[in-house]
């Protein structure tokens, strides 16, 4: 039981903030692929509850529609695409994009079905989510008084991140930053470390990317980047004095971490949910349109801010 003393007793509301960027964006087509369970269906209703997005399920009908039913939610025929089981509900989907572009909708979004099989069918080219860039995710962690969020990368989806997957991380950290009212995208390229040696190549790797960054993004007061960082210096005003970094524009300061790989993502934004009471905001970009990949574990609360985010970014 010592690990519970450490967990935070603050449930995290969908932030107010996040949800108002969303609804000035406008109502979107939100595919659900195998809507046919209680948790991507309440996930939809509070969305369409919302006022940020008009659902188009895919699933079984006659499931759907009793999960509606328990929610008081009057559902027509056209909101829904039939589809038996997993692998026909992914392929309904495939064929829903192909045939109709993917300018038809806003996002889509995992149901009741294996992330496998979900990705296997909507990532073929010929599908049109993917657009030859890198595919990423970001979590928009909100803090439970409501404060500005804090962008982490790559924390779901590429294990290893290459340079170039690395590279197109920063890229959709610093739009989606933009996006959510940040001043200045602060970056920092996190390492165990704050000074690259060669015994830890990931703070070498670290280096290397803040270089880049610093040139791709060279003009433009809205970015800033240090790396690499420990996660102290990253957070930590009094960390970043100690160690004689105050005159460093990110430590202390930082609202965008990018991951070495997807166990320490996985770890650190768990971390900010279970320990700090963060609402996570998640979604995959990089593609023609957001994609959502919600997990059973996921509150409601959580699951209508990554919509509500998939909105904002789109």
């Amino acid at each position: 039981m010592a690990g519970a003393s450490f967990l935070s007793t603050v449930k995290a509301g969908c932030p107010e903030a996040l949800l108002a960027a969303a609804k000035a964006k406008g109502q979107f087509t939100l595919l659900v692929v195998r809507a046919a369970g209680s948790l991507p269906m309440q996930a939809a209703y509070d969305a369409w509850k919302a006022g940020i997005a008009s659902p188009l399920l895919i699933g079984e009908p006659d499931i759907i529609q009793s999960h509606a039913g328990e929610l008081g939610w009057d559902i027509s025929d056209d909101m829904i695409l039939p589809a038996i089981g997993e692998q026909e509900a992914a392929s309904v989907a495939a064929k829903y994009l192909i045939e109709n572009g993917t300018e038809s909708v806003g996002a889509v979004m995992k149901g009741q079905l294996h992330t496998d099989v979900f990705m296997g069918a909507l990532l073929p080219r010929n599908v049109g989510l993917r657009t030859g860039n890198r595919l990423v995710h970001v979590f928009a962690l909100y803090p439970p008084d409501g404060g500005a969020p804090m962008l982490i990368s790559d924390a779901a989806v590429n294990v290893t991140p290459d340079e170039k997957t690395s590279q197109q991380a920063v890229r959709e950290m610093v739009r989606l930053s933009t996006l959510l009212g940040h001043d200045k995208a602060r970056i920092a390229i996190l390492s165990a470390t704050e000074t690259p040696i060669a015994s830890m190549p990931q703070s070498e790797t670290a280096a290397m990317l803040a270089q880049w960054v610093d040139t791709e993004f060279s003009g433009r007061d809205d970015v800033v980047v240090s790396g690499p960082l420990s996660c102290d210096l990253a957070l930590s005003h009094a960390s970043a004095a100690i160690k004689g970094l105050s005159d460093d524009a990110v430590a202390g300061q930082a609202n965008c971490l990018l991951m070495p790989e997807i166990v320490a993502g996985n770890i650190l934004y768990k971390a900010f949910v279970y320990l700090a009471g963060a609402c996570a905001a998640g979604i995959v970009v990089g593609g023609a349109v957001p994609i959502l990949l919600t997990s059973r574990a996921d509150p409601p609360e959580a699951r209508l801010a990554s919509i509500a985010l998939a909105s904002v970014a789109r």
